[in-house]
């Protein structure tokens, strides 16, 4: 069954990246790695540019699973994108790195966690 991650090119993206490969391999793949691009809203840092999809690449390479890497646009939140390609690909897991340095983080999920943990027709694994 499909894990699909959806990736962030931060320290805790890389974090959550790792422990998708881990659940991909234990459940047979494959592994869809999923960065969400908003419309109009190019220069968020969450957006990965090319050489930071090639950086998650390279962690991925010795995975006996199919490996697969999309870039989605969206004008809608990146939750439902997300949602949208759980639902194509029929996943078994969502993986999600939640920042942590944020003070409000502690108390709170943002609101495209919250969304995609009350949502997602499969199980989800924050990192």
């Amino acid at each position: 069954m499909a894990v699909v991650l959806g990736f962030i090119p931060t320290p805790v993206g890389f974090a959550a990246l790792d422990a998708a490969a881990a659940e991909a391999e234990l459940r047979g793949g494959p592994l869809v790695l999923v960065n969400v691009i908003r419309d109009g809203d190019e220069d968020d840092p969450r957006h990965a540019h090319a050489e930071q999809l090639d950086r998650a690449m390279e962690r991925l390479h010795r995975l006996s699973v199919r490996v697969d890497v999309r870039q989605v646009r969206t004008d809608a939140d990146l939750s439902s994108a997300l949602l949208d390609v759980v639902e194509e690909e029929r996943a078994e897991l969502l993986v999600l790195g939640i920042r942590r340095d944020q003070e409000v983080a502690r108390h709170l999920l943002g609101t495209t966690a919250q969304k995609l943990l009350l949502s997602a027709p499969c199980d989800v694994l924050i990192v």
